[in-house]
């Protein structure tokens, strides 16, 4: 098998090969940064689904109150009722301050305000909070992350009466809402209370414009998390009565990018926020082993923080090993193939140019192309030097002992001329007993060593001594063609055969 046919064989196959895995990686690729690309969303959905809600329960608030104010609901007469379960733990007034006392009332309602004439009447609307919670995922909702509930706190906050009511109990004695409790003489100072929570002046103004505004990420007082807190004003006649807040756990915002549907990927995920102001990272989640990430996508989460999904290396690898080892297979039985179909063809071409009878080269063999070999080895200065060989006697062979001693003799003969010369040598049988060497570098005289190791083989083989040959050898000189070369030896060989002829008689 030519050695360059089959190098350029395995070259062609591993580019398209190559070619098609680079393709398809590449594909795959996309489609793991297009999936990173949905992780986000589903993820900024979350925050965007609870904000929805957020605005539906501030709205709802708005409603209530105003209905309130002016339909007299509750009733005048309510509302002692109502303040006869008012309840005090030290400068503290409100519901359900150590246990549940306020049966239309499921969380606790802090004030410094003892008034309860002004925050009582109140009550009757604060029931909107846990019922749109309870109704926030419709039978027809978009939202696609229903295995999941968020644990979040939501806190209104009223500025006209000065009070928090927190959708769930709260022991007051082990905690105070002291940060949205506190009083300049007027009111709960909004401003101050917002600025501890990393809100601007600039957002509080969009704020009380009727905006629903979001915090930086910061450690809540009460819960320990960090959380991410949204802001909604709750109207009533055109003008900011309180304010809705619902508190977002980082942890739980991490869950809203969980990949359920591909659960060895999030063990590969990297997941944190870039506060866009300290550059400082906020980490939601960190893969089980590092290598270096290979796909990444960043987007704004909120106008303050640059979200970082991160995949790495080892998932691409683990998912895509299949596509590495049908590289692999390809290519090797492509390969393979290659080989069998080289060496097949080699057979059929050198079936094609060998003598059946002799294993040696046959008169196909001499092509102009093989004419042009030997003709730029001899421009080369490389000696060129043919034998023509020819059997003694073998007529008689035939007519006395037979053909099939005749075909004998002539593979006798040939087994020892191709035992004879080199690889690189080439022993042609040209028809009969008429046999051809063309050994390359090799002059004229070191051929004799040829017709030596000739004889010498044709003495081990040869036992029933049928084979005697002559020979003529003539070296190729620069004006030299091979057809020429080859009728000098012959012409050298009849020489030789008509001196031993004349020796015998």
């Amino acid at each position: 098998m030519s050695r360059q046919k089959y190098i350029s064989a395995i070259v062609l196959i591993l580019a398209c090969t190559t070619s098609l895995f680079a393709a398809l990686v590449f594909h795959e690729a996309r489609n793991l940064q297009n999936y990173m690309e949905y992780v986000a969303e589903n993820g900024k959905s979350a925050l965007f689904h609870e904000e929805s809600i957020n605005q539906n329960i501030a709205n709802r608030l708005s409603r209530a109150f105003f209905s309130g104010q002016y339909s007299g609901n509750p009733g005048e007469n309510e509302r002692p009722e109502v303040c006869q379960h008012v309840e005090t733990v030290g400068d503290i007034s409100g519901f359900n301050l150590v246990a549940k006392t306020m049966k239309n009332l499921e969380g606790t309602l802090q004030t410094r305000n003892p008034s309860c004439e002004e925050w009582g009447k109140d009550t009757g609307a604060l029931s909107i909070i846990h019922e749109a919670e309870n109704g926030a995922l419709p039978k027809y909702s978009f939202s696609n992350y229903t295995g999941y509930a968020f644990r979040n706190i939501r806190y209104y906050i009223d500025l006209s009466h000065n009070y928090i009511y927190i959708n769930q109990l709260v022991n007051t004695r082990d905690y105070t809402f002291s940060n949205w409790l506190e009083n300049n003489g007027s009111g709960i100072n909004i401003v101050r209370s917002g600025h501890t929570i990393t809100i601007d002046d600039n957002a509080l103004n969009d704020l009380f414009q009727g905006a629903t505004i979001v915090s930086h990420i910061y450690q809540d007082g009460y819960t320990k998390n960090n959380i991410i807190s949204m802001l909604t004003p709750v109207f009533l006649n055109d003008k900011v009565k309180g304010i809705l807040i619902t508190d977002v756990n980082i942890n739980d915002l991490a869950v809203s990018f969980k990949t359920v549907d591909r659960p060895l990927l999030w063990k590969f995920l990297s997941l944190y926020v870039t506060d866009n102001a300290t550059g400082s990272n906020i980490i939601f989640h960190e893969p089980i082993i590092k290598s270096f990430d290979l796909i990444n996508y960043e987007g704004t989460i909120t106008q303050y923080y640059t979200l970082h999904i991160k995949l790495d290396a080892i998932y691409v690898i683990i998912a895509n090993l299949w596509l590495v080892l049908l590289y692999v297979m390809t290519t090797w039985i492509l390969c393979r193939y290659a080989r069998k179909q080289l060496m097949r063809q080699e057979a059929l071409s050198r079936d094609n140019v060998t003598d059946a009878m002799t294993g040696m080269y046959n008169r196909k063999v001499i092509t102009p192309e093989f004419e042009q070999k030997i003709r730029t080895l001899v421009d080369r200065n490389i000696p060129v030097t043919v034998i023509a060989i020819d059997s003694d006697g073998l007529k008689k062979i035939n007519d006395t002992l037979g053909h099939h001693m005749g075909d004998k003799a002539i593979q006798y003969l040939g087994l020892a001329l191709r035992n004879a010369i080199r690889k690189s040598d080439y022993g042609i049988r040209l028809g009969g007993d008429e046999f051809c060497l063309v050994l390359i570098d090799y002059s004229l005289k070191k051929s004799r060593d040829v017709i030596a190791r000739v004889q010498k083989h044709l003495l081990a083989i040869d036992k029933d001594k049928l084979v005697a040959f002559s020979w003529g050898s003539y070296q190729l000189n620069q004006d030299d063609t091979l057809d020429a070369a080859m009728l000098r030896a012959d012409d050298l060989l009849y020489q030789h055969k008509r001196s031993k002829f004349n020796e015998r008689q």
